[in-house]
């Protein structure tokens, strides 16, 4: 990777000179951070609204995001094929219900492709720090290589930094250990000793295929999980080419499952609403049917609300307890040593190979990148007690920068509608400031926790912070995940620019 253009002077157009070492370090209009799903999406609307010079800079070799990263065995989404695209690029041929990982990263690819971004990618392009100095955002690569932009869009996601436990002895465990986002596809986990810390989503699609291969599977349960059938089925050839053929069918399937979607997801979420209590009850009779035993069930059971923490979904996760070679562990990690886990009742668990199923460190993008904003403050200082935002797509005191699919922003339907959203904001932001000329633009305090409590008032009439604990809170039951009312209203929210709620810097 190169960011500097040879052919061009050190003065010519998209080009600045750093004053102290003299380097030419390109300029670009907006830097988009990662190109996976919120990424790709920057990418397309920035190029069919705006004629701004931007790059989208990737840390790893390819796009994809965290459809690239997670390639364990049974990964695919919980969300409907056709809710979980973009609107602007409808796929009629997905092959089952719920998309698989590898069919959604084709889909990616393809977008990419279609829309003439690879151009834009900068692929090897690890970002470690963001400046806001001298008006505009200096970037500063793992490579050494420095770029300057007038704004950036973070699309870093939501879950992207896995999150590793940190028990005594894990360093001295002498088998293979990695996290499942860093799936290792030349290890071969046929006739090994396999032990599963966790038990999300990962470990409810990850299990059951583990389990057919292995001589032995642990799993590791801290808390149960509520698990609802999801009857993934193909869809049919005929089906497919129908949709392929008739764009208005295509569209208004989509619109069927959003209307669903939309239509059902704050009654899941209202403590004592019908169908919040009969979704649990469906998913009790779930578990008690696929379970055989009944004091495994019981410990299966989760003891909070069924819509606390995001429900997941499969037909094979319960059944995968009935078989001899699969054993669940509800006693807590003590220590690991060279050849397993001991647990807190002193049992020795004798593992081959460890696979941590522990989830990632939600919403918070200071976890791998320093950003530093007016007056050189951190963001992770900012976000010290709490992650905040305005309008989930801004940060105090980060002048021009947007963050897609940000700090309470995770809706309760499909990640791409949340996103696409969240770029007709920053769009709409940084033509203001083109059109205006204007520098740069910076939420004022007041609005940020104006905000913020609106939005904690609106969660303690949810069941998402009650009686449970999950990445959807920072542990004190400040909810700085999800968003808590209708996507719809969402859209509503990032359509309006409200230019008194900004402090404004003129261009130079």
């Amino acid at each position: 990777m190169d960011l500097r253009d040879p052919d061009q002077p050190a003065h010519a157009e998209g080009v600045s000179v750093d004053d102290t070492a003299g380097r030419q370090i390109r300029r670009v209009k907006v830097a988009v951070l990662g190109a996976g799903v919120a990424g790709i999406c920057a990418g397309v609307q920035l190029k069919q609204h705006t004629d701004f010079d931007f790059v989208i800079l990737e840390k790893e070799d390819e796009i994809g995001g965290t459809w690239r990263d997670n390639t364990y065995p049974g990964v695919e989404c919980d969300v409907p094929s056709h809710l979980y695209s973009y609107s602007f690029e409808l796929k009629p041929d997905w092959t089952r219900e719920y998309p698989s990982g590898g069919e959604i990263f084709g889909y990616l690819r393809d977008v990419v492709d279609k829309y003439g971004l690879r151009p834009h990618v900068m692929t090897g392009a690890h970002v470690l720090e963001a400046a806001y100095e001298g008006g505009s955002w200096l970037l500063t690569m793992a490579s050494g290589e420095q770029l300057r932009a007038d704004a950036i869009i973070s699309a870093l996601g939501i879950l992207h930094v896995p999150k590793m436990p940190s028990w005594p002895g894990l360093e001295s465990f002498k088998g293979p250990a990695f996290h499942s986002a860093r799936w290792r596809h030349d290890l071969d986990l046929t006739g090994k000793r396999v032990g599963i810390v966790g038990t999300g989503a990962t470990t409810v699609q990850l299990g059951p295929k583990t389990a057919e291969i292995a001589e032995r599977l642990f799993v590791f349960q801290r808390s149960p999980v509520w698990v609802a059938p999801k009857n993934n089925m193909p869809i049919a050839e005929d089906e497919r080419e129908h949709l392929r053929l008739d764009h208005t069918a295509l569209r208004r399937k989509r619109w069927d499952l959003w209307k669903s979607w939309e239509s059902t997801a704050l009654e899941m979420v209202t403590p004592g609403s019908r169908l919040n209590t009969r979704a649990q009850e469906a998913a009790l009779r779930h578990l008690q049917t696929q379970v055989h035993d009944p004091a495994l069930a019981a410990r299966l059971t989760p003891d909070f609300n069924y819509s606390c923490k995001r429900p997941t979904f499969s037909d094979d996760y319960f059944p995968m307890f009935n078989r001899d070679n699969v054993e669940l562990v509800t006693d807590g990690i003590d220590h690991v040593t060279e050849t397993g886990i001991v647990t807190h009742d002193g049992t020795a668990i004798d593992l081959d190979v460890l696979v941590f199923a522990t989830g990632f460190k939600s919403c918070d993008i200071t976890a791998e990148l320093d950003f530093r904003g007016e007056d050189g403050v951190a963001l992770r200082d900012v976000w010290a007690e709490r992650i905040t935002s305005y309008r989930t797509v801004m940060a105090p005191k980060m002048p021009n920068l947007f963050i897609l699919f940000g700090p309470n922003s995770a809706g309760l339907t499909s990640a791409y509608q949340m996103i696409e959203a969240g770029c007709v904001f920053a769009i709409k932001a940084l033509k203001y400031l083109n059109d205006n000329g204007l520098a740069a633009m910076t939420p004022k305090m007041g609005e940020v926790v104006a905000f913020c409590e609106d939005v904690q008032k609106k969660f303690k009439r949810t069941t998402l912070n009650r009686g449970c604990t999950s990445w959807y809170t920072d542990g004190s039951g400040y909810t700085h995940a999800n968003w808590p009312s209708s996507s719809l209203e969402y859209r509503m929210l990032m359509n309006q620019l409200a230019p008194e709620h900004f402090d404004f810097s003129q261009a130079g």
